[in-house]
């Protein structure tokens, strides 16, 4: 798709906000590698010995801290600590929909594109593994499966998974990368959500 295309479609939006007390402020990056081959989404296995969401295919990020100067600084921050990606080494794209994740976090998640090729230094403490996912297998018959039940009664959407490499992507993670496929590659799985 071309980094600049991406920019213009996100750049074309305001991204939805979620509206609420309570909530536990979160942001993560959505890091793009551009490659010769296509693109790549990046994604990271969280450990397993963390509080919340351990072992889960995630997009790096976390917790807004109060010295954050806003949520696009903590995604940068979080991701630099995480996987060892240089604030200065991304290129944001643009901002997607805001979403709610388990234990009260609202998720903020912000495009952008990281070199390639890239060495990750993974902070072993938060991530067990960090792997690549070429878009078009996201896209791809049979990849995309939503579950038509409903984790919370609040948020009534169902469940969806992006099945990779033996990776599952599911939750906010897999709802994230939904609408970036929507927004950008036209991504309309069937009805059956296969």
């Amino acid at each position: 798709m071309g980094a600049e295309r991406i920019y213009q479609l996100l750049q074309s939006r305001t991204p939805g906000t979620v509206s609420g007390a309570g909530f536990k402020q979160a942001a993560v990056l959505v890091p793009i590698q551009e490659r010769k081959d296509g693109d790549y989404l990046i994604l990271t296995q969280r450990a397993e010995g963390l509080n919340h969401h351990s072992g889960q295919v995630a997009f790096p990020g976390g917790r807004v801290d109060p010295a954050d100067r806003g949520d696009l600084e903590a995604a940068l921050r979080e991701t630099h600590e995480e996987i060892g990606i240089d604030p200065g080494h991304v290129r944001i794209l643009g901002q997607l929909d805001q979403t709610r994740a388990a234990y009260n976090f609202l998720v903020t998640p912000f495009v952008g594109v990281i070199p390639w090729p890239c060495e990750f230094r993974l902070n072993h403490a938060e991530t067990a593994a960090v792997f690549s996912v070429p878009i078009p297998a996201l896209l791809a018959p049979g990849c995309f499966i939503q579950e038509n039940r409903y984790l919370d009664p609040e948020r009534r959407h169902p469940v969806y998974h992006f099945y990779y490499d033996g990776w599952d992507i599911w939750g906010a993670t897999a709802r994230i990368v939904k609408q970036f496929l929507e927004l950008v590659y036209d991504f309309k799985p069937d009805e059956n959500g296969a």
